[in-house]
């Protein structure tokens, strides 16, 4: 597993993740993980903390886990309003500093996206753009539309059709919903490949890299 470099502040004190509080099952992640080949060592990606249930899942496999849990980098949870594009760029490059030819087979959004604004949502994409490739795959989640508020919590993997949830012990970050054109226009180095409307309004987005 990788530590990213960290040339920002971190936000600290944010307490250990809590208990497991649910499962999710989910209909898009087997699509993630159907076309793998047992034999090919994987590189994912994940924006989030290194969960036991989650790690446990990807022990299956040969891989490389990458996590880097932006949610608690203070230049995105604290200081994002205020910096410029290129500064937020900047910031996620720092923390997407991977060894040199390192491509991203699988990448786990979870629903970071919702709480990027527009300018730090076109930085994440430039950051992530160089380390996809034309196999990478990504999974996250969204809303149908902008009036649906995600809730406050933590995802991870327990098998390939089931999500754990925990609640998060940290505030809630400000909240930037986007619509799936948006999503279009500003996360250009993905195009949706699926999307599952889910009972509470939320949309679960299967990703593919934009040819």
């Amino acid at each position: 597993m990788s530590s990213p470099a960290r040339n920002f502040e971190s936000a600290g004190g944010f307490p250990a993740s809590g208990p497991i509080t649910s499962r999710q099952p989910s209909k898009l992640l087997p699509e993630l993980f159907k076309n793998i080949d047992a034999e090919r060592r994987l590189t994912v990606l994940e924006i989030g903390p290194a969960l036991n249930e989650t790690v446990d899942f990807f022990s299956q496999f040969k891989c490389r886990l990458h996590f880097v849990d932006l949610f608690h980098e203070a230049f995105v949870r604290e200081q994002q309003a205020r910096l410029s594009e290129k500064e937020l760029r900047h910031g996620f490059e720092e923390q997407f500093r991977f060894p040199a030819g390192t491509k991203i087979d699988i990448c786990l959004l979870w629903d970071f996206l919702c709480y990027l604004d527009d300018a730090a949502l076109r930085a994440f994409n430039s950051a992530l753009r160089p380390w996809v490739h034309s196999g990478t795959r990504a999974h996250g989640f969204g809303v149908h539309h902008l009036a649906i508020r995600v809730d406050n919590i933590q995802y991870g993997i327990i098998n390939r059709e089931s999500l754990s949830i925990r609640k998060r012990k940290s505030v809630q970050m400000a909240y930037y919903p986007h619509s799936q054109i948006e999503m279009h226009e500003m996360l250009n180095c993905f195009d949706f490949e699926r999307g599952l409307l889910l009972p509470e309004g939320k949309l679960e987005m299967l990703l593919k890299p934009r040819i």
